[in-house]
């Protein structure tokens, strides 16, 4: 069974990313001074069941991307692209991320959230499920490993200055079940990425 998307409210920022089979984002500005605080707040998403995408930033010329896929073995590719750039040229004098109280907690799922303060941030996050068709072999850590973002440095022009915070309450996430993909970043130039794959044998009932 797909799992459905279900409305998020408390979120201060919030853009839900359908999944899609390829997705490309790419940005560049010239600014001066640029400072960003993100924030999910206390009660955000608690007890939200199924697909859970969210994107969150504050700041400039961030690049964002939740991606899900969910096939069985008689599809033709069950494969998950991204191609992201962010440049910008500007000061961040300072950068706060959040994830506050119980957000999220109690949840179940694929859960995906992307929260940046500052510029040219790169995130995303990858899931692929899927029973692998006869003849099909699954994907080593080596290439996992090499779909991790990269932004290619964030170059002279964009200088980190004064207060760089990133934080997760105690209680947040807690009893949470199932995938759990969380990238989050505060200041300028920084590139994360989380991928997960399950192909069990044909047949398999999810």
């Amino acid at each position: 069974m797909i799992p459905q998307l279900r409305p998020i409210l408390p979120l201060m920022a919030l853009a839900l990313a359908a999944a899609q089979p390829a997705f490309a984002q790419q940005a560049g500005r010239i600014a001066g001074e640029v400072s960003g605080a993100a924030n999910i707040a206390t009660g955000a998403a608690v007890g939200v069941t199924g697909a859970i995408t969210v994107n969150q930033a504050a700041g400039l010329n961030n690049a964002q991307a939740n991606q899900l896929t969910i096939s069985n073995g008689d599809a033709a590719a069950n494969d998950n692209a991204s191609v992201q750039s962010a440049t910008a040229r500007a000061r961040v004098p300072s950068a706060r991320a959040s994830i506050d109280g119980n957000a999220f907690s109690n949840s179940s799922g694929a859960l995906m959230v992307n929260q940046s303060a500052g510029a040219a941030n790169l995130q995303r996050n990858s899931v692929q499920l899927g029973t692998a068709a006869p003849g099909v072999e699954t994907v080593s850590d080596g290439v996992l490993s090499a779909t991790a973002a990269n932004n290619g440095g964030r170059g002279r022009a964009v200088a980190v200055q004064g207060v760089r915070e990133a934080s997760i309450s105690g209680d947040a996430f807690k009893n949470v079940t199932g995938i759990v993909q969380i990238n989050q970043t505060a200041g300028a130039g920084n590139a994360t990425a989380n991928s997960f794959v399950l192909r069990p044998p044909a047949g398999t009932l999810f």
